[in-house]
């Protein structure tokens, strides 16, 4: 905490111009890692006390998705062991599928109605496959 102070001071001495574009990274970086998690667990509930499991997130198969974001998509294998190296995620059938690839969702999350749609047309779809 000390560090993250004495450098924001001696970015405002510096430069006004550098220490805005440091927070608008920041601001940027802390959006998108909340924006990813609101995809990946969008609408799935887990009770007190339940342990994780692979249906308490979502997951995307589409290749672009898994290649580009490194196997983000495969969200789940990190409630099943969280130590798992992304090199050695697995797709898990016991877990809901998102209905389009990440970047396909990260523009629809941006309109919040349709969003919604798919999302429920998911997890009903999800519904009937585990029931």
């Amino acid at each position: 905490m000390l560090l993250h102070t004495v450098l924001v001071s001696r970015l405002l001495i510096i430069s006004p111009y550098v220490l805005g574009v440091f927070l608008l990274q920041a601001f940027v970086a802390v959006y998108l890692l909340e924006f990813v998690n609101y995809l990946q667990h969008h609408g799935l509930v887990r009770q007190d006390g339940e342990r994780a499991n692979a249906s308490h997130a979502w997951e995307s198969r589409h290749r672009w998705s898994r290649w580009t974001l490194l196997e983000l998509p495969l969200h789940p294998s990190h409630h099943l062991k969280s130590s798992t190296h992304y090199q050695r995620l697995d797709a898990h059938d016991e877990s809901p599928q998102l209905p389009s690839g990440y970047y396909i969702m990260f523009w629809t999350a941006l309109i919040p109605p349709l969003f919604h749609y798919r999302m429920k047309k998911s997890y009903e779809l999800f519904k009937q496959q585990t029931s």
